[in-house]
């Protein structure tokens, strides 16, 4: 009795040790598991993408020597380059006040000192003449040595500005690029693993028809070349399961690496409601492009050519011809540009037209195999069909939602690149 009594509180004593144990371990487990939402892997792109850190920081340095010549070119516009001339005396009574006792000399100390006094005048007239051409010429250098400064902070401030427009236009298309990569990707990971669930769908069918033809064999009512058709076509779907499911799985570590998710073993998507997809020309693919971030860029570009064109006087003519080539291919550039982004977005009308054609399709197909199932359901409550026409009809259907589904991806990403064409950016 002891012993059972022993063996009872030590059993109990491993059941409590142990619980806790458990439980922490699945927590554990279950911490690493990511529940990801759309605008959570959005935000997580945007604060992870490398090359528009960089862009930041590039516009950041751009801002930053802009701000510096700005200043550096006020205070030279501010600065005095002009020197006053340090002349010598010429006056009279001034070297008569430098003698001391002048009016206690005789008439003849007099007119001798008078006479070396008209002659350093005459001296000191002929060196300030020097001094005074000396001043003017340095006083002219230093003022051309300014206006050539001047000028090239003018040059390249206009650069700058320029550069600052386009580094701004750059990371907000930047911007726009990482939002649709990341929904695309979003979307194309939860349209895989949809196709998985429904391929496990197609697996159970496969299943049972191996096991349907193993059993027909097993009773002499089934060739053997039968038995083994049926077991390869199990065991090829399984096959692709497998295949696609490591796809999927090496995709996902991929988004999480993106998204700065590596510590998780596992990222959960939240799949989006899925939409009906429009009659064909139901909706609208206009888009205007006079938001276009390309296009604004090749505007930037073509200012700074005029820019530059008329900041170089008119005499300088063979500098004012080259800047006015560099004006006319920007111009140019804009006008192909212009061509190339509306065949783009001309494309996007038979894009949708196509999507809507497909969805068309798949609707009467899958209505098809709606009825041809309530048909072959009749027809073997009555006896006329056996279960495994009906399972083939099912899995047929099961086939067309399937399509549908992953059309309803494609048009969900269609809806975004529309939309990114809204934002300024085609592709």
């Amino acid at each position: 009795m002891i012993k059972k009594t022993l063996l009872f509180i030590l059993v109990c004593l491993i059941v409590i040790a142990s619980g806790p144990r458990a439980v922490f371990a699945e927590s554990a487990g279950a911490a690493t598991v990511k529940t990801l939402s759309l605008d959570e892997a959005i935000k997580l792109a945007l604060d992870h993408y490398s090359d528009l850190k960089l862009s930041n920081w590039k516009a950041a340095e751009n801002d930053a020597q802009l701000s510096y010549i700005t200043a550096v070119k006020k205070k030279l516009e501010d600065k005095n380059v002009t020197a006053a001339s340090s002349l010598l005396s010429v006056s009279f009574n001034d070297f008569l006040k430098s003698i001391p006792n002048y009016d206690q000399l005789s008439d003849e100390d007099k007119a001798g000192v008078q006479q070396s006094i008209t002659l350093q005048i005459m001296i000191n007239t002929s060196i300030n003449q020097w001094i005074q051409a000396q001043t003017v010429s340095q006083n002219s250098y230093n003022q051309e040595l300014k206006n050539s400064q001047l000028i090239e902070y003018s040059d390249q401030l206009r650069s700058l500005e320029s550069n600052q427009t386009l580094s701004r236009l750059e990371i907000q298309k930047s911007e726009a690029l990482v939002r649709y990569d990341t929904i695309q990707k979003y979307y194309q990971l939860c349209s895989s693993q949809m196709n998985i669930e429904y391929q496990q769908k197609d697996k159970q069918y496969w299943d049972t028809q191996a096991d349907d033809a193993l059993a027909l064999y097993n009773a002499g009512l089934l060739p053997k070349k039968d038995l083994e058709a049926a077991q390869v076509k199990a065991q090829q779907q399984e096959t692709a399961i497998e295949r696609d499911s490591g796809s999927l799985k090496a995709q996902k570590e991929l988004f999480k690496q993106e998204l700065g998710l590596s510590a998780f073993s596992e990222i959960i998507f939240s799949p989006p409601s899925l939409p009906a997809i429009p009659k064909p020309g139901s909706f609208s693919t206009v888009i205007g492009i006079e938001n276009n971030l390309e296009l604004k860029e090749q505007d930037a570009k073509v200012k700074l050519a005029e820019d530059n064109y008329d900041a170089v006087l008119p005499s300088d003519t063979e500098l004012k011809n080259y800047y006015h080539v560099l004006w006319s291919s920007q111009l140019a550039q804009r006008t192909i540009l212009q061509q190339q982004l509306e065949l783009k977005l001309a494309d996007y009308k038979k894009e949708a037209n196509d999507l809507c054609q497909r969805s068309i399709q798949l609707i009467e197909d899958y209505s098809r195999y709606e009825q041809a199932l309530q048909d072959i359901r009749t027809l073997n409550s009555k006896g006329l069909a056996s279960l495994a026409e009906v399972d083939k009809t099912v899995q047929q259907l099961n086939q067309s939602n399937q399509q549908m589904d992953s059309l309803k991806y494609e048009y969900l990403i269609f809806l975004e690149k529309m939309n990114l064409a809204v934002k300024g950016v085609v592709i």
